[in-house]
């Protein structure tokens, strides 16, 4: 009887930590990265998926497979089966590659970025269609915004990208943007301005709505803190407003459309202020400032540092998060003002977080790298994770780890 009651209560503490919740693994992919294709000289920073073939694109300079014999600067592309280098692939760009993004047919593969020519285009600078088995760049498809291209998101036939730009085909376009899928031609009414770097973008899955994060204050006349969204139809701010103070660099939505993650860096007001170095969730709809569902990361005035969360990728089963975090609270926190209700986890550079509370799934392959990790996509193969990483769960995985199975 002794032994038995000491087994209970060790499955009771392995699963509660004495009250504070640590969630098991729902249906997550392995913690274990598959042995793929390695990316050498400087970070991954965007990764998609076209049939069996996963592109990664980034600031790195060459690839291989223990260290960068093979000439591929800023986009390659990997077998998802094998994890070798797909040699047919090979556009070229001159500079790197932030955002890939598929056409809804798989036909095409848009990316974005800081490139002057890629794909054997010349006048395809920052923003280019290409063939996904060759990189030859569509010629006839090229907006040229005049700066940097961070994130795509494409409904139908518009394609909206955000960055650093202040003009599109030669015409006024601040910071966010929309073009035709195909023609590249520039719309004429997507025309907000927001007053500084628009660094992710999200679609709700009937393309009405698209939410933005970056380090906004304002996006034209109005206040936007970091986080905001725009009706696709009248292209104009909707009146959701999070108001959080603390500079974005993700946004997700769950599967539902009803819950917007959010994700910050450093605070507006002082580094620490609240907010700072997060992943919130509120109501993705309504008007003004929703109530805060739950929030993981960094308390305000910094106790403990959490570090900047700069990627996120939400699925039925997980919040994704990635960056250069450590601490994460093992307890439901439904403000972002008040400090960790519970004890804290190490979670290094990436984890998986419950959809409903924020508290850490038992997901936990770690990363290592001094940004961490960078971005996360799910893909039909896993999940996709990139970075300036050397390893993931101490083995070499330089860059890019596939974490195979259910996202």
């Amino acid at each position: 009887m002794r032994n038995r009651t000491r087994h209970l209560l060790v499955a009771v503490a392995t699963v509660t930590l004495f009250g504070l919740t640590l969630l098991p693994a729902r249906a997550l992919p392995s913690s274990t990265a598959a042995t793929t294709l390695q990316f050498y000289g400087g970070e991954a920073h965007a990764v998609a998926q076209i049939g069996n073939t996963i592109y990664v694109g980034g600031s790195f300079t060459s690839v291989g497979y223990g260290s960068g014999t093979i000439a591929r600067a800023y986009l390659a592309a990997l077998d998802a089966t094998s994890g070798l280098l797909v040699d047919d692939f090979n556009p070229g760009p001159d500079n790197a590659v932030d955002s890939l993004l598929k056409s809804a047919d798989g036909a095409h593969l848009y990316a974005g970025g800081l490139f002057n020519r890629i794909g054997g285009c010349t006048p395809c600078d920052r923003l280019a269609m290409l063939d996904p088995a060759t990189g030859t760049a569509n010629p006839s498809f090229h907006p040229q915004p005049n700066a940097s291209v961070l994130k795509m998101a494409l409904s139908g036939r518009t394609l909206y990208f955000g960055g650093k730009f202040t003009s599109v085909a030669g015409t006024t376009r601040v910071r966010l943007a929309a073009v035709d899928a195909i023609s590249g031609g520039l719309g004429t009414k997507l025309n907000l301005a927001p007053n500084a770097a628009v660094r992710d973008l999200a679609l709700n899955s009937t393309g009405s709505t698209l939410y933005l994060a970056g380090s906004f204050t304002k996006i034209g006349t109005t206040t936007r803190y970091n986080f905001a969204s725009v009706g696709a139809a009248s292209r104009a701010l909707t009146a959701w407003n999070p108001n959080i103070h603390a500079s974005g660099w993700g946004i997700a939505l769950s599967p539902n459309n009803t819950t917007a993650y959010m994700t910050t860096a450093d605070g507006n007001e002082s580094i620490c202020n609240a907010g700072h170095e997060s992943v919130i969730a509120m109501a993705a709809t309504g008007s003004g400032t929703p109530a805060v569902l739950w929030h993981n990361g960094g308390d305000a005035g910094c106790p403990f540092n959490s570090g900047d969360i700069n990627a996120i990728e939400a699925t039925a089963s997980a919040v994704y998060i990635g960056g250069h975090l450590t601490n994460l609270c093992t307890a439901k926190n439904t403000s972002y003002t008040a400090k960790c209700p519970g004890s804290l986890t190490v979670r290094s550079h990436v984890a998986a977080l419950s959809p409903t509370t924020g508290v850490p799934l038992s997901w936990n392959p770690g990363a290592d790298g001094t940004r961490g990790v960078l971005v996360i996509q799910a893909t039909p193969a896993g999940l996709g994770v990139g970075g300036d990483f050397p390893r993931t769960n101490g083995v070499r995985h330089n860059e890019f780890a596939l974490f195979r199975g259910t996202t």
